[in-house]
């Protein structure tokens, strides 16, 4: 099973895009995107290069992909139609992801906040239009050739009862190894989401970690201690561990993971690739007053 990351905080924009290899070829949330406001900032230059060569990144992946798969329909984790229409460059960009592949979506109507439904409803009108076959996934596995493909029930955005609404977790089960992709855990926060992994048994696991920087505001100081309690142990039992997204929007990241006293392997996106973080976001005050 072959692994890439496409596009994560630690390569400098806000995703979990990742490409899966198997006998199939699968994008896990094809999206990018950058904060409108970090430190009251809009995104500087630097930002906005990135944002353009990972939507390049995942372009050029989604004309080889089999499969496409969506946990959830925040931004960072979809492509809107509507993107296009503001890509004066490249108008057709979301339809050339998605044409002629295999959809495995989050449901459209349940278990899902207003927002986000209808941002689903609106992908499925514009995917009426092209050539894509459309599974609604949760709490469904898939047989796609010798590639097994199994999605959770909804879970929490984070926390029980999260005002963010609900994200689906994937496995790709392939050659004796199995992957598993949680999308917007945060951790995780909440334990039942942590026990759903495990039963799962993977030998490696892409999660996003808490939002520490949203610490004392928009999470409480109990959120973060359970998803560092949760994720140790997750990692006493799985190998290796990739933690990224709302963990990298914070520049101490290190100071949580270093936290986790684990045998097994923790590290952020970028050393898949063998490249050091690259954190834009969480450096915007000093991108705007660099010399």
């Amino acid at each position: 099973m072959k692994i890439k990351p496409l596009a994560f905080e630690s390569l400098g924009v806000r995703s979990m895009a990742t490409w899966v290899e198997t006998d199939q070829k699968i994008i896990i949330d094809p999206g990018t995107s950058l904060a409108p406001k970090r430190f009251g900032y809009p995104p500087w230059k630097t930002e906005f290069d990135c944002l353009h060569q990972t939507r390049a990144t995942i372009q050029d992946h989604a004309r080889k992909a089999d499969i496409i798969t969506i946990s959830h329909y925040h931004h960072d984790h979809y492509t809107p139609f509507s993107l296009g229409k503001l890509l004066d460059s490249h108008p057709k960009y979301a339809e050339e992801i998605y044409q002629n592949k295999k959809l495995f979506i989050k449901h459209p109507t349940q278990n899902i906040n207003k927002s986000q439904q209808k941002r689903a409803s609106d992908l499925l009108s514009n995917l009426k239009e092209i050539d894509s076959e459309v599974n609604y996934a949760d709490g469904q596995t898939f047989q796609v050739g010798e590639t097994n493909l199994k999605f959770s029930p909804a879970l929490p955005h984070g926390s029980f009862g999260s005002r963010l609404g609900y994200v689906i977790i994937i496995t790709v089960k392939w050659d004796n190894q199995i992957l598993v992709h949680a999308s917007d855990a945060q951790g995780p926060i909440y334990t039942g989401t942590k026990d759903y992994i495990l039963g799962e048994n993977p030998d490696i696991l892409i999660i996003s970690g808490p939002p520490t920087y949203l610490a004392g505001f928009a999470l409480e100081e109990k959120d973060i201690d359970n998803s560092r309690i949760n994720l140790e142990e997750l990692s006493q039992e799985i190998p290796k561990i990739i933690v990224d997204h709302h963990l990298l929007r914070d520049l101490k990241y290190l100071k949580f993971i270093d936290s986790i006293k684990t045998p097994n392997e923790i590290i952020v996106a970028s050393k898949l690739l063998n490249k050091e973080p690259n954190l834009l976001e969480a450096r915007r005050k000093q991108l705007f007053f660099q010399k």
